[in-house]
């Protein structure tokens, strides 16, 4: 993706952001208070809670996972291994996709949260930034329950239950990028980034699988119901972006600007860590060498997620007319 940039050394100023944050306010009010008629909390509780339902049944003829998501999918290892095994390495890869999930609500998304209920974060400061976070962590407790469940069912249903995964890249880079700065400020606009970034993605993440009438029924209900929430949570977001940067100081829109491209390179990780360790336990055979030469290909895959959406983001902000803020895009391989 090439996008042509002017630079200069200053961040964009809040004057010429004016517009565009008022208009930000204004949805973010509409969505908090029209949370109870969007959120898929309660209107799908009853549905979900119905064993009997035939797309809540699990049918064990049914491929729990896509293949072509598999990131050794062409691999010759995985190829001629025995099929049981690459039905189980299938399941994994559902567990896996369902765990991603839980780290990104509870451990990304949850602390974002909360950093906007406590007023830490400037611009997001008022009554309607608060309530649209807490009805976003309600929102986010009653998906990290639904996908619980879900894998639960397919642990059970796969003898998986002893199944152990890693922290996911997308967190451990989180973590470590926090680590590396000492100011308290620094910390909370990484974890901002990061959902931001996260909660763009996290839509097109889901849709891989919301609209697959292949897999199994019980999953592909599971995330598209998910995805009716993510889809509101992917505008609010955006919205508390504008908010947020329009208010930062000039040091700080400078550092948030250097910050938001990573969690792109982040959320893109293939998680090969992860599938080595799932590949091993379940006694997959030459899993080392199908992980390494897999590797040796490719361990973040561009290709594989849209991130035009932080592009537009980033030139709606202003980020892109900034020396720091064109350099830090161009570093992450997101435009040359």
């Amino acid at each position: 993706m090439t996008i042509a940039t002017k630079t200069s050394t200053e961040p964009v100023s809040k004057t010429n952001t004016s517009v565009d944050i008022s208009h930000s306010r204004i949805l973010l009010e509409k969505l908090a208070y029209n949370w109870h008629t969007r959120a898929q909390v309660g209107q799908v509780r009853k549905k979900t809670e119905s064993a009997l339902s035939d797309e809540m049944s699990f049918d064990p003829m049914r491929e729990d996972f896509r293949l072509d998501l598999l990131p050794f999918k062409e691999h010759p290892d995985f190829l001629s291994a025995p099929l049981e095994l690459k039905k189980k390495a299938l399941s994994c890869g559902w567990i896996a996709y369902n765990e991603k999930t839980i780290d990104i609500e509870a451990r990304v998304i949850a602390p974002a949260c909360n950093h906007i209920i406590y007023r830490e974060i400037p611009g997001v400061e008022d009554s309607a930034s608060q309530l649209i976070a807490a009805d976003t962590l309600v929102d986010e407790a009653y998906h990290i329950q639904l996908v619980v469940n879900a894998c639960n069912i397919t642990r059970k249903h796969r003898q998986l239950q002893d199944l152990r995964l890693p922290s996911f890249a997308l967190v451990k880079q989180m973590e470590r990028e926090k680590s590396r700065h000492a100011e308290p400020w620094k910390k909370r606009l990484v974890q901002m980034a990061t959902a931001i970034v996260s909660e763009v993605f996290v839509s097109d993440y889901l849709s891989l699988l919301a609209y697959d009438k292949e897999i199994q029924p019980l999953n592909r209900l599971t995330v598209y119901t998910h995805l009716r929430d993510e889809k509101a949570h992917h505008s609010i977001f955006l919205q508390l972006a504008k908010c947020i940067y329009a208010n930062l100081s000039v040091e700080e829109q400078v550092f948030f600007a250097q910050v938001l491209p990573k969690p792109v390179r982040w959320f893109a990780d293939v998680e090969l860590e992860v599938w080595g360790m799932m590949l091993q336990q379940i006694d997959f055979p030459n899993a080392q060498k199908i992980i390494g030469d897999t590797a040796a290909d490719t361990e973040v895959d561009l290709i594989r997620v849209d991130y035009s959406d932080v592009i537009k983001l980033a030139k709606e902000l202003g980020v892109l007319d900034s020396a720091p803020g064109a350099d830090s895009f161009a570093k992450a391989g997101l435009f040359s």
